[in-house]
């Protein structure tokens, strides 16, 4: 099944990998094709400041849990054709 995800959602399981949300993003590859806008990886890096105050992790933390969300997300541009995205 395909989930597209937005910012809200990859933020929560960036500030806490352990939980529900995190959970899913991080283990669920073999249920879930998850989905985003290559903007996101814009938008992940504009807040990293916010990120970092708001979840009291290390750089080298918030880049692990950065990765560990992030690693299973397909990341769309904006040129890609929508309609074969959702096949």
């Amino acid at each position: 099944m395909k989930l597209i995800v937005d910012a809200n959602i990859v933020f929560s399981g960036i500030l806490n990998s352990n939980g529900k949300i995190g959970d899913l993003l991080i283990n669920s590859k073999k249920h879930f094709n998850f989905i985003a806008p290559e903007f996101l990886r814009y938008e992940i890096k504009a807040k990293y400041e916010k990120l970092l105050a708001i979840s009291h992790l290390s750089d080298e933390q918030l880049v692990e849990a950065e990765y560990q969300v992030c690693k299973d997300i397909t990341f769309i541009s904006e040129e890609t054709d929508r309609s074969k995205i959702l096949e």
